[in-house]
C-alpha cells in the first residue's frame, strides 16, 4: 500500500491516460466533435478579412466587390453558426456517454481496492473527493481540448492576418506571453490551495447533510441545534473562502497587470497604423482582428486554465487512483482453506490507523480455535472492531502476522478470503432494495434463492419483521421510494443480521455489535441459538467471532477475550474469568448491577 504522501503522477502521463479513456467511451463522436469544433475557427477568422474587403470596396465605390463581400459575410456567418450547432450537439452527446463511462471507471477503481485506506486517510479522502467532483468535468475533456485547439488556430490565423498589415504587428503575440504565463501559474497555485482546503468543504457538506436528512433532523429539532448546524456550515464555507480569497486576490492582481500590458500594446498598434498612413481597410482589419485577438487570447487562456486546473489535475488524480488500485492488487496465490484444522492465530500483531501514531492493537497474541465461538469484550476504544477489520483484511497489521492454520493471511487474496467470510456489523449498510434482495446481498450468488433467504430470515429471528410488511420479502425498503417501507433502527439491523447469515457455512463468521439496536434479551437469545447451531456442525471447522458490549450475551461463548489498552489482558471461559476476579469480573459485575437497578 502506498504511503501517506504517495505523490500524484505527472500531468503528461495523466493526460494520455484520460485521452485513452475518453476515446474508449465513444471514438465516433470524438471525430465529429473535432471536425466541427476546430473547423469553426476558419470562418470566424475570415470574417475580419472579408470586413476589410468590404470597407475597401465601399471606399473605392466598387459595387461588385461590395455585393461579393456581403454574400461572403452571410455565408461565413451561416457556416460558423452551423458548425457551432453541430459541435455543441456532438460535445453534449459525447459528454453524456463519457460521464457514465468515467463514473463507472472510478467506482470500479475504488471498490477494487481491498483495504479501507482511501476511505479513511485524510489526504486520500481529499483527493478522492476532488476526483468525484471533477468526474463530470473529466468526461468533457475532449470538448475542452478541441476548443483549446480551435482557440489556438484562431489565434494563429488572426496573427497571420495582422501581419499582412505590417510584419511588426506579429509582435502583439509576444505581449500576450506574460498573460499566458500568469494564467498557468495562477491555475496551479489556486488548485493546490483548493486541495489543501478540501477539509473545509467536506465539513460544510457534512453540516448540509445533517441539516437536510430526516434522521439527524429529529435530534436537531429536539436539541434545538439547527442554528448551530447552520452556523457551522457557514463558518466552514467562510474558512474556505478566506483561505482561497487571499490567494485569488494576489493572482488576480498579477493577471490584471499582464492584461494591461497587452491592452497598451494593442492601443499603440491601432494608433500607429491609423497615423502612419494606413488605409481604411487596414484599420478595419486591425480593429476587427485585433479586438478578436484579445478575445481569442482570452479563450486560449481560459482553455489552458481549465486544462491545467481541472483536466490535468483531475486526470492526475484519476491516474493516481488507478495506480493506487494497481499497487493494492495482490499477487499472492495462497488460497484460503476449505476447512480449518487448528484455527486462527494472531502472533504479536500491532496496528495503528493511518495518520496516527497511537497503537490500537499492541503486540496482540491470540489463538481462535477451530469450531469455537469466541467473544471479544472490552471498553470503547480497546480495539475490538479493529481486530475484526484485520481479520477481514480491511487492513494489514503494522507488525506481526495472522495465520489461518499454518498459512499467513497476508498471502491470501482478499477477495478469495472474503468469499469464505460472513458477517454483520454495527455500522451496517441500509440497502434500499426489495427486502429479499437486501438480505440476499449477503451471498450474491444465491440472492435469488428463496430457500437461502428464508433460512437467513429464520437465523436472524426476523420472521416477525417480514410478516408485518404488507408485501413480505417483496417489500421495497426506504420511505423515499414509491410504496417504500421505512424501518426502525432495530428492524434495519435485523435485515443486516439476516444478510450476515446468508452464507450457510462460512469459514469465519464476524459479528461486530450486530444487535446493538436490539434489546438485551433478544440479542442474548439470537446468539445463544447461533452458538448452539455452530457447536452442532459436523467437524466444527469454523470460527465464530462475536463482539458485544453486553456481557450477559457473551456468557455462552467457548472463549472470551478481554481487550484493555490495546492488549489482551484476559482470556478464558465465563466461569473461569469470574473466578479469576480480574477485569472481566469487574466489568461484568458493574453491568449486572446496572441491569438490576434498571429492573
Amino acid at each position: 500500500m502506498p504511503t501517506e504522501d504517495h505523490p500524484l503522477p505527472s500531468s503528461w502521463r495523466s493526460l494520455g491516460r484520460t485521452l485513452r479513456l475518453g476515446w474508449a467511451a465513444s471514438p465516433g463522436l470524438i471525430v465529429v466533435a473535432f471536425a466541427t469544433t476546430v473547423g469553426a475557427a476558419l470562418p470566424d477568422v475570415l470574417i475580419a478579412a472579408v470586413l476589410a474587403m468590404l470597407a475597401d470596396s465601399v471606399s473605392s465605390g466598387d459595387q461588385v466587390n461590395v455585393i461579393t463581400a456581403s454574400v461572403l459575410l452571410g455565408a461565413l456567418a451561416a457556416l460558423s453558426w452551423l458548425l457551432r450547432v453541430l459541435s455543441e450537439r456532438a460535445d453534449r452527446r459525447f459528454a453524456d456517454r463519457a460521464a457514465v463511462f468515467m463514473e463507472a471507471h472510478v467506482v470500479r477503481l475504488q471498490s477494487g481496492i481491498p483495504s479501507l485506506d482511501h476511505h479513511e486517510r485524510p489526504a486520500y479522502v481529499n483527493r478522492v473527493q476532488l476526483l468525484r467532483d471533477h468526474a463530470d468535468t473529466l468526461s468533457e475533456v475532449y470538448q475542452y481540448l478541441f476548443q483549446a485547439v480551435g482557440a489556438v488556430l484562431r489565434l494563429a490565423l488572426t496573427m497571420a492576418l495582422l501581419m499582412t498589415v505590417h510584419p511588426l504587428l506579429g509582435l502583439l503575440g509576444l505581449f500576450a506571453v506574460p498573460t499566458a504565463v500568469v494564467s498557468h501559474w495562477r491555475g496551479g497555485v489556486e488548485h493546490a490551495l483548493e486541495e489543501r482546503a478540501g477539509h473545509h468543504e467536506r465539513l460544510a457538506r457534512h453540516f448540509f447533510l445533517l441539516g437536510t436528512k430526516a434522521s439527524p433532523g429529529r435530534e436537531l429539532r429536539v436539541a434545538r441545534a439547527r442554528e448551530r448546524v447552520r452556523t457551522g456550515r457557514h463558518q466552514a464555507w467562510a474558512a474556505r473562502h478566506r483561505t482561497m480569497s487571499r490567494v485569488r486576490w494576489t493572482t488576480t492582481a498579477w493577471q490584471t497587470a499582464a492584461l494591461t500590458v497587452f491592452g497598451c500594446a494593442f492601443a499603440g498598434s491601432v494608433a500607429g497604423v491609423a497615423l502612419g498612413g494606413g488605409s481604411a481597410a487596414e484599420v478595419v482589419l486591425l480593429l476587427t482582428a485585433g479586438s478578436r485577438l484579445a478575445q481569442y487570447i482570452g479563450q486560449t487562456l481560459s482553455q489552458v486554465h481549465f486544462l491545467r486546473t481541472i483536466w490535468l489535475e483531475g486526470g492526475r488524480r484519476l491516474l493516481w487512483l488507478e495506480e493506487l488500485s494497481s499497487s493494492s492488487a495482490e499477487s499472492s496465490q495462497v488460497p484460503p482453506p476449505e476447512r480449518m484444522r487448528a484455527g486462527i492465530t494472531l502472533d504479536r500483531v500491532s496496528f495503528s490507523y493511518p495518520g496516527t501514531e497511537r497503537r490500537v492493537l499492541d503486540e496482540v497474541t491470540l489463538h481462535l480455535p477451530a469450531g469455537a465461538v469466541v467473544a471479544v469484550v472490552g471498553e470503547n476504544g480497546a480495539g475490538k472492531s479493529t481486530l475484526v477489520k484485520l481479520l477481514a483484511k480491511m487492513y494489514e497489521p503494522d507488525s506481526g502476522r495472522i495465520l489461518v492454520d499454518d498459512a499467513a493471511l497476508a498471502d491470501m487474496p482478499a477477495d478469495a478470503w472474503r468469499e469464505r467470510l460472513s458477517g454483520a456489523f454495527q455500522d451496517f449498510a441500509r440497502f434500499e432494495y426489495p427486502l429479499r434482495l437486501s438480505i440476499g446481498l449477503g451471498d450474491l450468488a444465491r440472492a435469488e434463492d428463496a430457500e437461502a433467504v428464508d433460512r437467513a430470515v429464520e437465523r436472524a429471528d426476523a420472521r416477525g419483521l417480514v410478516d408485518r410488511l404488507d408485501r413480505g420479502l417483496d417489500t421495497q425498503l426506504g420511505s423515499t421510494w414509491a410504496d417504500g417501507a421505512e424501518l426502525s433502527e432495530g428492524q434495519w439491523q435485523k435485515v443486516a443480521l439476516a444478510r450476515g447469515y446468508m452464507r450457510d457455512r462460512p469459514l469465519l463468521l464476524l459479528l461486530d455489535e450486530p444487535a446493538s439496536a436490539l434489546d438485551a434479551e433478544t440479542e442474548h437469545l439470537l446468539f445463544e441459538q447461533y452458538a448452539e447451531r455452530a457447536r452442532a456442525l459436523k467437524g466444527r471447522d469454523r470460527v465464530t467471532l462475536l463482539v458485544s458490549h453486553r456481557y450477559s450475551t457473551v456468557r455462552m461463548a467457548d472463549l472470551i477475550v478481554v481487550l484493555d489498552g490495546a492488549r489482551v489482558c484476559e482470556q478464558g471461559g465465563h466461569e473461569e474469568l469470574i473466578a479469576l476476579g480480574g477485569r472481566y469480573a469487574e466489568l461484568y459485575g458493574i453491568q449486572a448491577r446496572a441491569y438490576r437497578v434498571e429492573g
